[in-house]
């Protein structure tokens, strides 16, 4: 490490690092034993590479090691030094300050990582991870990398459009594909910069899903959110979130290609039920369920044409027949692992049918790219070899071979003009010091940029009825954690294998419950940060449960409905973005409802592990602030053959306006018993030919 002016932070901080004592505390933090302890084992490196990211705890290691030095630490023997570290642990102070140490010690022995989250810098690849057996790719793998489109220069836009696209991801990546494939003029407008698959994984630190710093799939900085929680007695409480917080802010990356950049890849379809929510269950006081304008008969071949159109691995059997098909799927299931076996014999010991997931990753072969290699690294994370299909590579290559798209990059759209003689945008591209704006009309814009940040931009843009904004849901979630006698993850990808839709509209779980599947596999970082009930935080005891106990860590996840609420909305903040424009305010409010959907599912998620012969089967709830923006938000923009009940027509029609149409997870009233995409691809589909067919004069 350089060296620096006395006084600064990067003194005190170069002070710390070359201290006997805090290198002392680490190596009792993570000891020696036949493999190095902490501080030679990455935790060093960590701490002295120039990295600014770890400097957040400055204050509270120099307060832990003011400490340690007044008792002698570094001198004292090593159970000694353990018993002080235990003493440190229990002072009301000193033991956040601990905290923070702890923190950095799994980051640096446990987590592979670009130098300053550099995408250009090779993965550091501390000791933990080979401990573990960790391994990114199989051997003899080679990555193989994303073609990046070509785009265009802002100072190259047209003045005129046919249909300006906000947004990349599946809804918009399909219907700029649509247009473009009828020979419309198409200008997709995506706001992240554009990144190739290695700026996007290899990074535990990083990773959208994992995130514990900024994430390369931001939004970043600039980018504010006001969240709203209830407090139980009544009162309403705004927390301010911005884009460096994966968890507060949402879980959506920012992308080329949207969340399916980056996503496992569930595909499943909704059942019939779930376009008829309102009419199945009736609505519950304070709830806002609704039916859907269409239903599961008019959206089945938009289903078949997207599994095929994306590309989804699968198998027809006990997942698939409770829903009509007209085709099979494109491509055999992803191949089994000890997971899938022992819970699919658990559930034939129930009377429960269990089977492969339906999945959007290339099990073999095709489009030109490779089969999955199972890396360890799926979710959160940009496919080594390109085999996860999103709308990067299906939609966008498509529409942008057909010459009639401009893709602009790292840039927004930050408002959207409407009139009966065509539309405009304004879009702003650079940073806010030298931004550039640019008005840009089209016959169309279509709005795709997620449940959030689309009712944002159109708020903001003074459009939109009274529903526009409201009925904000996601799913509800439950993780359950056991132990087994023998590993049944072997840490392959690309995560969940095996599945349940048994408790799916079933009379088990009410208003309509939901999906079981197993729990993935989980990344170093979070075991360490993480462990199971009643093991040490830190010590030789944590070292070697990470090493030979964590392969018997399993467990099971439950995914189902949430009920929409009559006060869970997006609306505009006082806090405004680096453009000057106002930022979302997300209030999410719990329907009774919901927590009887996640208790059902707690419920036979534990008979199916235990049926599993699973031990010590107990809810696991993660120390993470869930977000108001959720991963699979939607129902912003919810469709409606009445302006009175919806906020677009059946088609994605903004009503009260006449060439703004909204096409992704903002149009879907309820959000069904399983992971939305392969839904909001169908639909899109669906909302896309209509506009191509009715292109307006």
């Amino acid at each position: 490490m350089r060296t620096a002016e006395p006084g600064s932070d990067d003194e005190r901080w170069l002070r710390l690092v070359t201290s006997a004592e805090l290198r002392t505390a680490v190596d009792r933090v993570v000891p020696a034993d036949a493999w190095p302890g902490g501080w030679k084992g990455g935790v060093g490196a960590y701490l002295s590479d120039g990295d600014p990211e770890p400097r957040w705890a400055l204050p509270a290691l120099e307060r832990l090691v003011d400490d340690l030095t007044r008792r002698g630490f570094a001198a004292l023997p090593a159970q000694d030094q353990d018993a002080a570290l235990r003493e440190v642990a229990a002072h009301e102070t000193l033991g956040a300050d601990l905290d923070a140490l702890v923190r950095l010690c799994w980051e640096g022995y446990y987590a592979s990582r670009r130098s300053a989250g550099d995408p250009a810098h090779a993965a550091t690849w501390p000791v933990g991870l080979s401990m573990l057996g960790f391994r990114d790719l199989p051997p003899g793998t080679s990555p193989v990398e994303l073609d990046l489109p070509t785009t265009v220069a802002a100072d190259r836009l047209r003045d005129h459009y046919d249909a300006v696209v906000v947004g990349s991801g599946p809804g918009g990546g399909v219907a700029a594909q649509t247009l473009a494939e009828a020979g419309h003029s198409v200008l997709v407008v995506e706001r992240a910069p554009l990144l190739p698959n290695a700026g996007l994984r290899g990074d535990h630190l990083h990773g959208k899903r994992n995130a514990v710093y900024r994430s390369p799939a931001g939004p970043g900085p600039g980018h504010p959110r006001l969240t709203v929680h209830e407090s139980e007695d009544g009162r309403l409480h705004e927390t301010l979130v911005d884009g460096d917080d994966a968890w507060a802010y949402g879980l959506n990356a920012y992308a080329l290609g949207g969340g399916t950049r980056l996503w496992q890849g569930m595909a499943w379809r909704f059942f019939p039920e779930d376009f008829a929510m309102a009419s199945v269950y009736g609505n519950p006081d304070g709830a806002t369920l609704a039916d859907w304008p269409v239903g599961y008969d008019e959206l089945e071949p938009y289903y078949t044409r997207a599994e095929w159109e994306l590309g989804v691995s699968g198998e027809e059997g006990p997942l698939t027949g409770r829903t009509r098909r007209s085709k099979g799927y494109p491509m055999p299931p992803m191949g089994g692992e000890p997971a899938r076996d022992a819970l699919t014999s658990a559930a034939g010991r129930l009377g429960w049918a269990a089977g492969a997931l339906p999945l959007a990753i290339n099990s073999v072969p095709a489009s030109g790219r490779p089969a999955c290699v199972r890396c360890s690294s799926c979710v959160g994370h940009a496919c080594p070899v390109d085999a996860k299909n999103g709308s990067h590579n299906t939609f966008l290559p498509r529409a942008l071979a057909t010459g009639n798209v401009d893709l602009l990059v790292d840039a927004e759209v930050t408002v959207v003009h409407d009139g009966p003689g065509g539309a405009s945008v304004e879009v702003m591209t650079g940073c806010s010091g030298d931004a550039v704006a640019r008005t840009v009309r089209a016959d169309v814009v279509v709005v795709s940029a997620g449940a959030v940040e689309s009712a944002r931009l159109l708020l903001a843009s003074g459009l939109g009825n009274a529903h526009l904004g409201r009925h904000l849901h996601d799913h509800r979630f439950v993780s359950l954690r056991c132990e087994v006698d023998t590993p049944l993850k072997n840490g392959l990808g690309p995560g969940h294998s095996v599945g349940t839709l048994d408790h799916v509209h079933a009379q088990t779980i009410p208003w309509g419950g939901g999906v079981l599947v197993d729990l993935m596999s989980v990344l170093p970082l979070t075991s360490a940060s993480d462990p199971g009930v009643g093991v040490p935080r830190w010590g030789l005891a944590h070292k070697e449960w990470m090493r030979d106990r964590r392969p018997y860590a399993f467990g099971a996840f439950g995914m189902g409905q949430e009920i929409p609420s009559a006060t869970s909305a997006v609306t505009l903040a006082d806090v405004t973005d680096r453009w000057g424009r106002p930022g979302a305010r997300l209030r999410k409010s719990t329907h009774p409802a919901s927590l009887e959907v996640e208790a059902g599912l707690a419920e036979h998620g534990t008979r199916w592990l235990e049926a599993a012969g699973a031990r010590g089967v107990h809810r696991h709830r993660g120390a993470a602030t869930a977000s108001a923006a959720g991963e699979h938000s939607c129902g912003t923009a919810r469709m409606s053959d009445d302006p009175a009940t919806g906020a677009t027509d059946r088609y994605g029609r903004l009503w009260g306006s006449s060439r703004v149409v909204v096409c992704d997870s903002s149009l879907h009233p309820t959000n069904g018993s399983v992971n939305p995409t392969l839904t909001i691809v169908a639909n899109a589909m669906r909302v896309a030919e209509h506009l191509r067919d009715s292109w307006p004069a």
